[in-house]
């Protein structure tokens, strides 16, 4: 009963996720997008319109940046979109995902994919995807890494993800000994995700030896 109570909580927090994740994305792609496109037009204009060619310039670099914003805010819209995941699947949402974080410049990434894909269902594809990138989320703001790589194996009795990065690592048993209010929930979460759909997640972590997690999941699981 307790087991079937916490599998309904987390169901109902990953739904909840989901919808907030997908406003969010309506809000970038209608409003915000919308609004970066104006100003662009505007720009465009204002560099018609003077003939003072360091202004030109400068309207020009402005406008090129904006430019810049508009792709990265579009690129997140789709991968914050749940609709995205459910019309084109995980391995290209991650791929999505990857890319966008690549052009930011703050870290190289790579992904690999291998065996004989086959269908795992639009929501466990969804958790998937929201796994990967908090995980990914963690990589950016805490591991201080060059690299991260995100591998997907398709093997006939399970799928394995991992997200691996060559950044500063930590020390397992110092997280461990946390006291509650300094211990985060995020690992947690994610571990008891992991569980949702039947399978388990582990970490390995060495200070100076980056971070590596594997979700394993069965393939003929079902809730």
């Amino acid at each position: 009963m307790q087991e079937k109570y916490q599998r309904e909580l987390l169901q109902s927090q990953l739904e909840i996720q989901n919808q907030t994740l997908q406003q969010i994305a309506e809000e970038l792609h209608d409003h915000i997008g919308q609004l970066l496109t104006v100003a662009a037009m505007r720009l465009n204009q204002l560099e018609d319109d003077s003939i003072d060619a360091a202004v030109q310039q400068s309207v020009r670099q402005t406008r090129d940046v904006v430019s810049t914003i508009i792709t990265d805010v579009r690129a997140l819209a789709k991968t914050l979109d749940q609709n995205t995941v459910q019309r084109f699947g995980l391995l290209p949402s991650l791929s999505l995902e990857l890319d966008r974080i690549q052009r930011t410049g703050r870290i190289q990434t790579r992904f690999i994919e291998s065996g004989e894909v086959y269908p795992l269902g639009q929501q466990v594809d969804i958790v998937l995807l929201r796994m990967s990138q908090e995980l990914l989320n963690n990589v950016l703001k805490h591991a201080r890494a060059r690299t991260v790589t995100v591998s997907v194996d398709y093997q006939p009795d399970r799928l394995t993800l991992t997200v691996a990065d060559d950044g500063q690592g930590f020390s397992q048993d110092d997280v461990a000994a946390r006291p509650i209010n300094e211990s985060g929930s995020g690992m947690s979460n994610l571990h008891r995700r992991a569980e949702l759909l039947g399978g388990t997640l582990s970490v390995q972590s060495r200070l100076g030896a980056g971070t590596t997690v594997t979700v394993l999941l069965p393939r003929n699981y079902t809730r």
